[in-house]
């Protein structure tokens, strides 16, 4: 079972970026599969690690870089001799200015969204020509040094990797960007998707433009231009996410989960989540526990 890791704080106030830098052998992996607000930025510094994120394990070599994204259970073990990797976590939010231009917003929605579209494991190859294996060991020495103004360049550290990851995505054609590139171009967007965070188990395109100081009409017109897709569609990726939790972190049935995200039947929730994880919520209950036992299960030693 997962767990929830708290935010970190530095002398007494939360810190939105944090650096640490992990060793791992693995003959005293200690299984530690939990989650957190943060978006973490995993490179590999030596070795070789498998990061296990929900249902699906990725490689993390030496030189390579996995995302995380916020609420994702995760845990990294290495399977084989020894290995190490800087750790980087930081809010999305810590990406934006309090004056923010619309377009900088929707890339922060994009970094937040998760979804399979989108690439999080990167080999080294992918990486050897570009700036970011400077950026991860600036972000460490910056970390440990906490030299006037280190909070500053920890985020525009950050930010630069993050641009890459952007520009990297726009090049493989994701159709998540153009998706919410202009997401922020009407204000009352932000405060629809806030919205829809905190009521989506039970909540209308009527109530929620009214929440936001629009009519219906206007909302769902304006909704469906920045996100192209339907306000229901929308509704209905963000219980499918809670879904996802629900099924990885409970015991609950599909009916009782269904039901608690703010599906109508179980059988039209099985519908729609096997067509955005095409499997059904039981088969990515078994493949998430069927991840944790691999990943629980004592490493091969040498001559055995």
């Amino acid at each position: 079972m997962a767990f929830y890791e708290k935010p970190f704080y530095r002398d007494g106030v939360r810190m939105p970026i944090q650096c640490i830098t992990v060793g791992l052998d693995a003959s005293a992996n200690a299984p530690s599969l939990h989650y957190h607000e943060y978006t973490e930025l995993l490179f590999g510094l030596t070795g070789s690690a498998q990061v296990y994120i929900g249902a699906k394990h990725y490689t993390l070599q030496a030189g390579g870089m996995v995302i995380v994204h916020t609420g994702c259970p995760h845990d990294v073990l290495c399977r084989e001799g020894s290995c190490s990797y800087i750790v980087v976590k930081f809010l999305p939010q810590v990406l934006l200015a309090d004056e923010q231009t619309p377009s900088a917003y929707g890339h922060v929605l994009a970094l937040m969204e998760n979804s399979g579209e989108k690439q999080i494991a990167f080999p080294p190859v992918a990486l050897e020509k570009t700036a970011l294996p400077a950026l991860f060991l600036h972000i460490r020495s910056e970390w440990q040094e906490q030299a006037l103004g280190y909070e500053l360049s920890l985020r525009a550290d950050v930010t630069q990797i993050y641009l890459y990851i952007l520009r990297r995505w726009e090049a493989q054609h994701v159709p998540l960007l153009s998706r919410i590139r202009d997401m922020g171009q009407t204000e009352f967007i932000k405060h629809a998707i806030a919205y829809v965070q905190t009521h989506y188990p039970d909540l209308t395109a009527a109530e929620t433009a009214d929440a936001c100081g629009v009519s219906a009409t206007y909302f769902s017109r304006m909704f469906k231009r920045a996100m192209h897709q339907s306000f229901s569609d929308y509704v209905a990726l963000v219980r499918l996410r809670r879904a996802e939790q629900l099924l990885l972190f409970t015991d609950d049935s599909i009916t009782e989960i269904a039901q608690a995200v703010g599906f109508s039947t179980a059988s039209y929730f099985i519908s729609r989540f096997r067509e955005t994880k095409h499997m059904t919520p039981l088969q990515f209950r078994r493949a998430a526990k069927s991840n944790a036992e691999k990943r629980d299960a004592p490493c091969p030693r040498n001559g055995i």
